[in-house]
């Protein structure tokens, strides 16, 4: 954003233009060519969320461990009483 501060969309009233009007120009500078390695939002798909299923092995493990040293501490704790 060079040095601006504000959202990108926040632009005021004096300094306002429609997206699709730079795309055009920018098209129109690049010469329109479409450019093949360039993601557009067109080309977005949504995936997902969450954990991949290696992920969520990952963390039930830990988890697991997290549980097991919390019992042998409070075994521990127990048996020092």
């Amino acid at each position: 954003m060079l040095g601006y501060r504000g959202h990108i969309l926040s632009k005021s009233r004096v300094y306002s233009t429609i997206y699709a009007a730079l795309r055009a120009e920018r098209a129109h500078h690049v010469g329109h060519i479409e450019i093949p390695d360039a993601i557009t939002d067109r080309h977005w798909r949504y995936v997902g969320s969450g954990r991949t299923p290696g992920a969520a092995l990952i963390a039930a493990g830990i988890a697991d461990d997290i549980a097991m040293n919390r019992e042998v501490a409070r075994e521990e704790r127990e048996a020092s009483r």
